[in-house]
């Protein structure tokens, strides 16, 4: 089905660059904030943590929501590993206006990849020498992926929830 993305994707994680799709993921739509309320009075129900409540702004472990896990499966059945990437994770961030954002320009250790759910946000992507500053304006279905330590930060149009996907890398003892 989407043979020609899967193989993209893992040509731009071999150049270690940050590359994106329009649209790939059409059945995007179901990551809205009916998803984010469920899984989170699933968390409350199994922790007694309010994830909404407590205003954070993402939520761990999504794909043990039944809407999710086929993205997440999809993710791990067509991502070709690199060195020593053993784990994957999968968090929904989410914004309820356009006032806040995920946190500073940083980098994750882990491949990130992110598809749009609900709302729409720029994506904000700077090359390891900060040459390069690129925007990506993501819409529902539309997917990218960032190397690890690759520079970036989500900037909400308005209320959003955006999937995250991620090849962690081993840790190493020391």
């Amino acid at each position: 089905m989407r043979q020609e993305f899967w193989k993209e994707l893992n040509e731009a994680r071999h150049q270690g660059v940050c590359k994106y799709w329009e649209n790939v993921f059409p059945e995007a739509n179901v990551i809205d904030f009916n998803l984010l309320v469920e899984l989170n009075q699933y968390i409350v129900s199994v922790t007694g943590q309010n994830v909404l409540q407590n205003n954070s702004a993402s939520i761990s472990g999504a794909h043990a929501d039944a809407r999710i896990k086929p993205f997440f499966t999809e993710f791990i059945n067509n991502y070709k590993r690199i060195d020593t990437e053993i784990d994957f994770n999968s968090l929904l961030f989410f914004s309820f206006s356009d006032s806040h954002h995920s946190v500073n320009l940083h980098r994750d250790t882990e491949t990130v990849f992110l598809i749009q759910g609900y709302g729409e946000c720029v994506f904000v992507a700077v090359n390891d020498d900060g040459s390069q500053k690129d925007l990506y304006r993501m819409k529902t279905g539309d997917a990218i992926i960032l190397p690890p330590m690759y520079s970036h930060k989500s900037v909400p149009l308005g209320p959003r929830v955006t999937l995250s996907l991620g090849g962690l890398p081993k840790q190493h003892s020391h």
